[in-house]
């Protein structure tokens, strides 16, 4: 019997579309859902931190309280105003919890940094009523609150309101680190799950590996239809498939292959950022903050491993230890390991260079000759160093463009979502109709 190869081409396209088809359908409704977690994520209802106000009262050496609670190193101090009192918060960097003393008595306060996460948590949704249902502290990543979020330790403040709203917020540095709810933790569930096969993150050659074969799966029904297209006869269910494969065909392909590309390249433990210094508790003078009103003390390591106060009055901002004199630029210069004459300039908001995903705010933007450091003057440590290598640097052009569509930001983000959610409604068509071709197909097979 004569076998043509347009009916080997239409086997296997068969064959792999089972797999194909419902993969595709899954990713399509993942995609689609997307946009509408960004439209209905909880936004908090302050963004700014508080404000500490006038510190009146400045307490004695730090050290002399803080080695009471057996603590002899430490990655930053500072003087935190809880409940109108004022405290020592020290962060030690093998320790999930701060290191809190009463800077008036010097007395151990670890109770203390669970009513300040709680009051950090009332100040961004603005409930300084509702109820606290739960607080607790958590030092890694999970479904509800990914890696994307970069900051951990954090605490996870959940209010007694009809939505469930919780407030994830980090108490080294007061700052607000994600807002979520009952529905975006639903949506978040599904979207991670069935798109980025979360569930198997406890073996992640095997989600690679799986991720990769369905990728392959629907890139190969994809050509293979391709092909099939240029011949394709029929009336029906048939005759719409072809018609929605030609509108979905290149949209299948730059969503599969980008995605592909990005699992590779960004499978490994990604970019590691330097630690902040360390230093010893005894190193830690008394701050000298000089004549006029005081509104910030906080210490972190210089170069040499000894301490500097960044103290911030009226007059501006002042730094004693081993940068005594020096401003927020030289710390950052100090910090990012860049000469004197390297140029620094304040960061207030994100862009492209320095995205959302880095959550810290401000920073100083350092430039170097491999590219730009962002450093965090406050916590004494580099926020981003994006250096990318050219396969990093088509890897990212190839996720936002083919992937995102971030091109199309500038006919605004609702515009450019509604352009995806029906593009990806079409690959859903696509492979829907495929998926009930498949059995009249069998069917339609000589036997014999």
């Amino acid at each position: 019997m004569k076998t043509k190869r347009p009916a080997t081409a239409r086997t296997l396209h068969r064959q792999i579309g089972w797999v194909a088809a419902f993969v595709a359908m899954a990713w399509a409704l993942t995609g689609f859902l997307h946009p509408v977690m960004s439209w209905t994520a909880p936004r908090p209802a302050v963004q700014a931190p508080p404000y500490g106000g006038q510190i009146r009262t400045l307490p004695d050496i730090p050290g002399q309280f803080l080695d009471k609670s057996g603590q002899i190193r430490t990655v930053q101090v500072r003087l935190v105003t809880i409940g109108g009192r004022p405290y020592w918060m020290s962060t030690d960097p093998s320790m999930t919890r701060k290191t809190v003393a009463d800077a008036l008595t010097g007395e151990a306060a670890p109770e203390a940094e669970e009513a300040h996460a709680i009051a950090l948590a009332r100040h961004y949704a603005a409930l300084p009523e509702a109820g606290v249902r739960s607080v607790e502290i958590i030092d890694r990543f999970n479904t509800e609150y990914p890696q994307i979020n970069r900051l951990l330790p954090v605490w996870r403040v959940a209010f007694e309101t009809p939505e469930g709203l919780a407030v994830y917020v980090d108490t080294g540095a007061d700052r607000l680190a994600a807002v979520t709810d009952g529905r975006r933790r639903a949506l978040l569930w599904v979207f991670q799950n069935a798109h980025t096969l979360k569930f198997l993150g406890f073996a992640e050659p095997l989600r690679v590996a799986l991720l990769a074969g369905l990728i392959l799966s629907v890139i190969a029904t994809s050509l293979i239809g391709a092909a099939l297209l240029l011949k394709a006869k029929g009336r029906g269910l048939r005759k719409a498939h072809t018609l929605a494969a030609w509108a979905a065909l290149p949209f299948i392909l730059t969503f599969t292959v980008s995605g592909m590309f990005h699992l590779f390249v960004t499978m490994g433990p990604g970019q590691a950022l330097p630690p902040p210094g360390v230093f010893s508790l005894a190193d830690l003078a008394a701050p000298r903050p000089g004549p006029g009103s005081l509104y910030g003390l906080i210490a972190t390591a210089g170069p040499d491993g000894k301490p500097v106060w960044r103290i911030e009055t009226g007059g501006g901002i002042a730094y004693q230890g081993a940068a005594t004199g020096h401003s927020d630029a030289d710390r950052a210069r100090a910090i990012a390991g860049a000469g004197p004459e390297a140029a620094v300039s304040l960061v207030t908001r994100f862009g492209r260079d320095y995205s959302f995903a880095n959550k810290r705010l401000p920073v100083m933007r350092v430039e170097g000759p491999e590219g730009p450091v962002f450093v965090d003057v406050r916590e004494g440590l580099i926020a981003a160093a994006p250096r990318k290598s050219a396969l990093q640097k088509a890897e990212g052009w190839s996720f936002d463009v083919l992937h995102k569509w971030e091109f199309l930001r500038p006919i605004g983000t609702k515009n450019r979502d509604y352009l995806l959610m029906t593009t990806v409604g079409v690959i859903f068509l696509t492979a829907a109709l495929g998926l009930a071709l498949l059995p009249r197909r069998r069917r339609k097979q000589p036997r014999g």
